[in-house]
């Protein structure tokens, strides 16, 4: 089995602040930023596999705080490519914060996937990190969990990077002689990496700089979960 295709997709944007994305970095603050929400299709010899699924309507007491638009949706992105939700064969979420699982129930044949400390935590959330869990996101889906690094299938590796929360992971692929890493929200953009800021969204900020280097040391091609920089990465092996 081998990787074949890579497809980021779109699911709209999220309106938040810059200080949210880069920490203590006080010349973002107040700055508004229309984060993109990007899931990446990978395909394989015999699977689909679909990372982070992005946002669904929210409940009343979010929707009155947390704007979010979409120019198409995620089952758009999907007929685009001549594939329906029924195509898709595992979800894997980086984490499940709701703009990167908020349409997992939509993939009625798929495997769920997450850390474990992850899915035990976003069902007890302490009270600073309680806004970005919707439990209706994730609660009553049969997830496969994992502890730590490890091999999806040939050629898809989840990378364990909490920090962001406490069970957030990464994705690593690898196909035809390329690297290539989807940072999920330990670096929701390019410049976190790049300069080694963390996120400012942060369980562990310790953790999370830990996390970024370890993707640093990676040496890979980088997908960031939400930089408007980076909209279309699409590679056939």
């Amino acid at each position: 089995m081998a990787v074949r295709e890579l497809h980021l997709l779109h699911d709209g944007y999220l309106e938040l602040d810059m200080g949210m994305l880069v920490y203590m970095k006080t010349r973002y603050y107040g700055i508004k930023y229309e984060a993109a929400l990007k899931p990446l299709l990978i395909i394989t010899d015999t699977e689909k596999i679909l990372v982070d699924s992005g946002i669904a309507p929210l409940p009343p007491s979010l929707a009155r705080i947390v704007r979010y638009r979409k120019e198409s949706t995620l089952l758009d992105e999907l007929k685009n490519l001549g594939l329906s939700a029924e195509d898709i064969d595992i979800v894997i979420n980086t984490h499940l914060h709701m703009d990167h699982c908020g349409n997992n129930r939509l993939f009625p044949k798929a495997r769920y996937i997450v850390q474990r400390a992850e899915l035990e935590y976003a069902r007890n959330p302490d009270r600073f990190m309680r806004g970005g869990y919707v439990s209706s996101f994730f609660e009553k889906l049969d997830f496969e969990t994992v502890e730590g690094d490890a091999d999806i299938t040939s050629g898809i590796r989840v990378i364990e990077t909490p920090g962001h929360t406490p069970g957030h992971q990464s994705l690593l692929i690898q196909g035809g002689g390329r690297k290539i890493v989807y940072t999920g929200d330990a670096a929701p953009l390019l410049e976190n990496l790049e300069r080694r800021d963390i996120t400012g969204i942060i369980y562990d900020p310790k953790k999370e700089l830990e996390s970024i280097d370890k993707l640093r040391s990676l040496g890979a091609e980088y997908i960031a979960s939400h930089d408007l920089l980076q909209m279309r990465f699409d590679v056939k092996f």
